[in-house]
């Protein structure tokens, strides 16, 4: 967005700030379609055929949510140009060193400062990414980019005002320390723009080995994001894995999704275990014998050892959301759920479904060890799910030493209720545990 800026005149006024602006709002828009417009094209148009079986999840966004990324798009190009155009007066200021010629320094130096833009924007993205995923910020500064939850390239500039900023605000403050070129800042935004519209897709296209994992274990694969948009709570990165891998972000079944996403078992994994003709059969006469097995309202009734498994679609505290649970498909003897509908559309729009919670075990009469998620502030919270004796459900979720509690009841077993069509706030976890 700030590379053409260079090319202006060396003596300025509004009048040359006004002329860079709209030069630079040009510039960036212009990368945006030509970048994010032509991956869709090339990936979710042309080539979607032929990468259908590695399509990472089965929903496709339709044109309403496009034509909603592609504007709120527009709007962060305006600001991007905003702060292009400040990069520009502080050039013509002496503040900061962009050197026209791209072998002033030597072609060593050039390759450096590319690579050294571009690392450091990742740690910039994962840290300030995880600050905005913070209760008291995502509402505000993060939720328009989740409001797409299966996302498209058009989505890799879907901001809300705020997030522009802080996105934009990276270039200046590298180039106030690093010395670059107008052409090291173009590959540099070319590359940021590419990678992002990538990422954004929904399908893998990045290369496996036979055994199921990632050629290039080192960078964010497709499936890697996709996991965010999924999940909020895992994978912040946006070139590399290695800040979610040193920090514990990366979510726990990032392996086996990319594995499923290129079609390939998982050597050692329960997703390799699961495509094993004799697992699934196992499975199934597992279900059928817990759905014939006498029960109570909403659980199968078992031995003491057993595990109960919820049986139907439960409402949350408050009635907000509705939540269908299942064995997990890595791995049948883990308890998953989705959320199937939100009395707010903004967070699962009508007919889509949205993974809330997974990986819990049974254990000591309950289930532990998972994951639960809040869509509201884009959080997850470590996880128990407790049967009681009247079929309802009691959930906890902790942040390391905070922890909180809700009841979840049969949607069918609440009065008055019927399944999508009460409208009550969506209740967050109340303190009361």
């Amino acid at each position: 967005m700030q590379d053409d800026s260079q090319f202006l005149p060396a003596a300025f006024d509004l009048a040359d700030l006004a002329s860079a602006y709209i030069h630079i709002v040009q510039f960036d828009m212009s990368r945006y379609f030509i970048w994010a417009g032509g991956v869709f094209l090339l990936v979710n148009v042309l080539l979607a055929r032929r990468l259908a079986g590695r399509k990472i999840r089965g929903k496709t966004p339709g044109r309403a949510q496009m034509r909603r990324e592609i504007l709120t798009s527009i709007r962060t190009a305006a600001i991007f140009a905003m702060v292009g155009t400040t990069i520009f007066a502080l050039r013509k200021l002496g503040l900061i060193d962009v050197y026209l010629d791209p072998a002033e320094r030597g072609w060593g130096y050039f390759a450096f400062s590319v690579a050294l833009l571009i690392v450091l924007h990742d740690a910039w993205f994962y840290w300030t990414h995880r600050a905005i995923h913070h209760p008291t910020l995502f509402r505000r500064v993060h939720r328009t980019h989740h409001k797409s939850h299966h996302p498209t390239p058009w989505t890799a500039y879907s901001f809300d005002v705020s997030e522009a900023f802080i996105n934009a605000l990276y270039l200046p403050v590298a180039l106030l320390l690093i010395p670059a070129s107008p052409l090291a800042i173009f590959i540099f935004l070319s590359h940021m723009m590419f990678r992002n519209a990538i990422g954004h897709c929904g399908y893998e296209i990045f290369p496996s080995w036979r055994s199921g994992r990632p050629v290039f274990g080192w960078l964010t694969t497709v499936t890697h994001h996709d996991l965010h948009h999924a999940q909020a709570g895992w994978n912040f990165g946006l070139y590399f894995t290695w800040w979610d891998r040193v920090m514990g972000t990366e979510h726990p079944l990032y392996d086996e999704k990319f594995a499923e996403a290129v079609r390939k078992p998982l050597d050692g994994s329960a997703v390799a275990a699961l495509r094993q003709p004799a697992v699934p059969l196992a499975l199934a006469v597992a279900i059928i014998a817990v759905l014939m097995s006498p029960s109570s309202p909403g659980l199968a009734t078992m031995n003491a050892t057993s595990p109960l498994v919820p049986e139907g679609v439960y409402a949350t505290q408050g009635h907000g959301a509705h939540v269908r649970f299942a064995p997990c498909k890595e791995d049948g003897e883990m308890l998953c759920g989705d959320m199937v509908w939100a009395w707010d559309a903004e967070v699962l729009p009508v007919g889509e479904t949205l993974s809330l919670l997974g990986g819990f075990h049974w254990e000591d009469g309950r289930w532990q060890g998972g994951w639960l998620a809040n869509p509201e502030d884009g959080r997850t919270y470590r996880g128990k799910i407790t049967p009681l004796p009247d079929g309802s459900l009691k959930l906890k979720g902790c942040a390391l030493v905070f922890c909180r509690t809700q009841i979840w009841r049969r949607v069918d077993a609440v009065p008055g209720c019927i399944a999508g069509r009460n409208r009550a706030p969506i209740a967050s976890l109340d303190d009361n545990g």
